[in-house]
């Protein structure tokens, strides 16, 4: 999950300069609340029919800024998972409570074909748990760093269907605030799905936020300048996407991997490389003033625009094309598209390795460390096989 600071004012070059460094942004100070009735969560924990004795742990798929994500199986059904376990007093600590309930309530309502799916959700006296669909594929900016750049066909594909997510996450009254490429996945058929939803924020029709809130790359400038924002700011993160597919670098690198706010002001440059029609759309999704850029009125916008004048959304919807990469797998724990976290040995529980003790460590219920911490309404549990992803309204 990402990291957020709320402004209600301008910020200067210099505070943003402060602030933006590389990756995440400071924590949001100001959007944490205590859990309910403390003293008697512990003889409280809410029901749930699953629990980490349900799954069995295979490998690490990744470590992030609040917790990690495994491999997992699950002992009753065979099925194989991701299971991301972020530790209650570090979410505490860090101030991420709403972030970590908009993300639990965001999985449960945003069912779409290229939304990341929900399975269960379950807590115990340390930790919160997710458990998600697995896909195989691995982030798209995996394969982005081995091919530096993407013929326009297969930008195409790719986005047109991020671009229905999108719309999807609009029509339902949320911003993302964080599409970058580490946050589209590949399944094992070679679609895409949007994961990582802390960020997201229900928005009521007109409403303006102020957080500073996402990844600093692909921020739009009224996030950066605090003039207030809406959805709008998603059309801006995606043009950012569409250019590095395009090009396989960011349009707004800078020197020594910090942002300077003030590049946002001046015409970007888009390489020959890049189609007249898409070089059209980059350039109206770029427009720092949100009101007149592309995406403002609805996503038709965008779908409307020339360089999708070949796509029906339909058959996107109905994932009818070819995709430009499926990937070869072995099993269906093959993680040939991860990157190898250096340190960590994969089975965990086998290995004598003290990072590997550790990982068993993190996940150990520990009486007194507790403290008596729980989540009220976290827990969830669907059907897999009833789910229903049409994408509809």
């Amino acid at each position: 999950m990402g990291c957020c600071q709320k402004k209600k004012k301008m910020i200067n070059n210099n505070e943003i300069s402060d602030i933006l460094y590389n990756d995440k942004l400071i924590p949001d100070l100001s959007q944490s609340e205590p859990p309910s009735n403390r003293a008697s969560a512990r003889s409280s924990l809410e029901s749930s029919n699953t629990s980490l004795e349900d799954f069995k742990i295979l490998k690490i798929l990744g470590k992030g800024s609040f917790g990690k994500v495994y491999l997992v199986k699950n002992i009753n059904t065979d099925k194989i998972y991701a299971m991301k376990v972020l530790d209650k007093q570090f979410v505490i600590k860090k101030n991420q409570i709403n972030h970590t309930k908009t993300e639990r309530i965001a999985l449960e309502k945003l069912k779409h074909p290229f939304i990341v799916r929900l399975s269960y959700a379950f807590q115990d006296m340390r930790n919160l748990y997710f458990i998600t669909e697995f896909l195989q594929g691995g982030e798209l900016f995996f394969h982005l760093k081995k091919n530096s750049g993407y013929k326009e066909k297969a930008v195409k594909f790719y986005m047109s269907q991020v671009l229905l997510a999108l719309e999807f996450m609009h029509l339902n009254n949320y911003i993302y605030r964080d599409l970058k490429p580490e946050n589209i996945l590949i399944d094992k058929e070679g679609n895409i799905k949007l994961t990582d939803f802390g960020l997201s924020k229900i928005m009521k029709p007109n409403q303006t936020t102020y957080t500073l809130c996402g990844t600093a790359e692909y921020l739009a400038p009224e996030i950066l300048f605090g003039q207030g924002y809406d959805k709008t700011c998603d059309w801006f993160s995606f043009g950012v996407v569409i250019f590095e597919l395009f090009c396989g670098y960011h349009p707004f690198r800078a020197k020594n991997k910090k942002i300077d706010p003030t590049i946002y002001l001046r015409k970007t440059y888009i390489p020959d490389k890049v189609g007249k029609n898409a070089k059209d759309l980059i350039e109206k999704l770029f427009v720092t003033d949100p009101k007149k850029r592309l995406g403002f009125n609805s996503a038709d916008e965008v779908k409307n625009h020339p360089f999708f004048k070949d796509i029906d959304f339909n058959k996107v919807l109905n994932k009818e094309y070819k995709p430009p990469f499926v990937p070869k797998l072995d099993s269906d724990t093959d993680l040939k598209y991860f990157d190898k976290i250096e340190g960590i040995g994969i089975e965990v529980g086998k290995s004598e390795k003290k990072e590997d003790k550790e990982l068993d460590e993190n996940l150990e219920i520990k009486e007194d460390e507790s403290d008596d911490l729980h989540f009220e309404g976290f827990s969830y549990e669907t059907n897999d096989e009833l789910q229903n992803e049409d994408g509809k309204i």
